[in-house]
């Protein structure tokens, strides 16, 4: 594995700028490229003479800042974050040595899936381990709660089961109960797996070696590959999982509240892809709620009669976009 085959010299320009890989740790992330800041900077650069990130390298504060219109302590902070090229790529060099790679929304390895889907809000860099490749084929998203009741748990796992029957990846979370279970339900059924963590990837790899070598997994996270857990980050991730998949289904979902209600809305509401939720009498309330605001129902009693999940999603999908008013705060 390669560094210059996932990262070009555009890239590389970007996890400098972007990532707070090799800064010291008093330093942390805090002067790095924030997503916004970025977009902002990125169509600076399009618009410069310099045209491309990796022109950067080696120019003075005041050469940037005459070349994209930015102040001058702005092209300082991107001379400071560049002059650590030579420490950044013996960490890179360190990490792919590990099997963990890297990739930027610059390069040709990037999923494009998530880069045409969330356009401006896709992550500026992911690292990852396993097969890349894998990004490219979507799959069926699955999310739901960490602690799941015996039906929910026996419904993630046959969608799962359904997933690899139909040639689909279980697109999912990697996190505790609903999401390990329905990666497992693929997984088992000889299909494969995507997961887009929140945290610990690089203790995650440990645990799913064999996975990824043989080519069914591959992790993913926009965070730090030694980053932990945090809440917002949980919920920043929550569109990575929608936005690589083809269908969505929400297997259990508080009201109101959680990071699985909170992803399906947002994307209910950015239309991202079709979402389904768990229909039947042990289905929480959540599950009533997202039907609706736009969600399809996937009842639990039909679940294990559908021959191919695809073409069953595919005839049952409805508009991905509820009516505005449904998400007016008259409408909780």
């Amino acid at each position: 594995m390669q560094i210059s085959d996932y990262l070009s010299d555009d890239g590389q320009a970007m996890v400098a700028l972007c990532s707070a890989l090799a800064l010291p740790k008093d330093e942390g992330a805090a002067d790095t490229f924030k997503l916004s800041e970025w977009n902002d900077l990125e169509r600076r650069i399009q618009d410069s003479p310099l045209k491309r990130p990796a022109e950067l390298q080696g120019r003075t504060a005041q050469e940037i800042s005459k070349a994209l219109s930015v102040a001058l302590d702005q092209a300082e902070r991107i001379v400071r974050l560049l002059e650590r090229s030579a420490r950044l790529a013996l960490e890179l060099e360190g990490l792919f040595s590990r099997g963990i790679w890297a990739v930027t929304r610059v390069d040709e390895q990037y999923p494009a899936k998530l880069r045409d889907t969330l356009k401006h809000q896709a992550p500026t860099v992911l690292f990852g381990a396993g097969e890349i490749g894998l990004l490219r084929r979507g799959g069926i998203a699955v999310v739901g709660s960490r602690n799941i009741d015996e039906t929910g748990t026996s419904f993630a796992k046959e969608v799962g089961r359904k997933a690899a029957e139909a040639k689909l990846a279980v697109v999912s979370g990697g996190a505790r109960g609903t999401d390990r279970i329905a990666m497992n339900g693929a997984l088992e059924a000889d299909g494969k797996a995507i997961g887009a963590l929140a945290d610990s990837l690089e203790a995650t790899i440990r645990n799913v070696r064999e996975f990824l070598l043989d080519g069914r997994l591959v992790l993913l996270t926009p965070y730090a590959p030694t980053a932990g857990f945090s809440v917002g980050a949980a919920m920043g991730r929550n569109k990575l999982i929608y936005a690589l998949a083809d269908f969505a289904v929400v297997v259990s979902s508080d009201h109101l509240t959680g990071g699985t209600w909170a992803g399906a809305v947002e994307a209910l509401k950015a239309g991202w892809c079709p979402v389904f939720v768990r229909e039947g009498a042990g289905a929480p309330r959540g599950n009533c709620e997202l039907l609706k605001l736009g969600a399809a129902p996937l009842p639990e009693v039909e679940l294990e009669t559908i021959e191919n999940l695809r073409d069953w999603m595919q005839r049952k999908s409805q508009p991905t976009v509820a009516q505005p008013d449904l998400f007016d705060s008259k409408h909780p």
